[in-house]
């Protein structure tokens, strides 16, 4: 998933024929994330950098899964798309590598989104906090985006981000 510092504007209430105008910092700044979490409730884990997700994103978000593997003792079941940077020749050899503590369970191709339940915290991330994230310089938004994140590493975080109705 990537974050994206100028606004999308999905669905706002305003008066009918007025216009909605967004103040934007002028160029855009992205933050790729890859990221995983115990369901329903997390730990959320993630790997971001810069630009788009890619091979070595996913890699780095597998690491951290397979030490979580390895410190709780459990084998960690992995939900994948057949996205390009989880199905490259690098990624399924670090899958193959990790196998004693991953297992990947790959959806069908063209599988609607709702079966990849972290679909559903990327949504909501990116209609209710994301889209609202305009800081006031353009160098601060990708700190903020990665600290908004890492907060929802701590148990119960998704919880308290999401309430009673988890959408995920």
């Amino acid at each position: 998933m990537s974050f994206e510092l100028l606004p999308v504007s999905r669905q706002m209430w305003r008066r009918r024929g007025s216009r909605l105008l967004i103040a934007t910092p002028g160029k855009n700044v992205r933050v790729a994330v890859c990221g995983a979490y115990r369901y329903p409730e997390g730990p959320f884990r993630f790997a971001h950098g810069p630009k788009r997700v890619n091979t070595d994103l996913f890699i780095g978000m597998l690491a951290q899964l397979a030490h979580r593997a390895q410190q709780t003792g459990q084998v960690i079941v992995l939900v994948l798309d057949n996205g390009g940077a989880f199905t490259s020749n690098r990624s399924r050899a670090e899958i193959a590598r990790l196998e004693p503590w991953l297992i990947v369970f790959w959806l069908p191709r063209y599988t609607s989104e709702r079966l990849n339940r972290v679909e559903g915290l990327w949504g909501h991330l990116e209609d209710d906090y994301f889209s609202r994230m305009l800081t006031r310089s353009r160098g601060s938004f990708y700190p903020a985006a990665v600290s908004l994140l890492s907060r929802l590493r701590k148990p119960g975080a998704l919880r308290k981000l999401f309430g009673p109705h988890l959408p995920i």
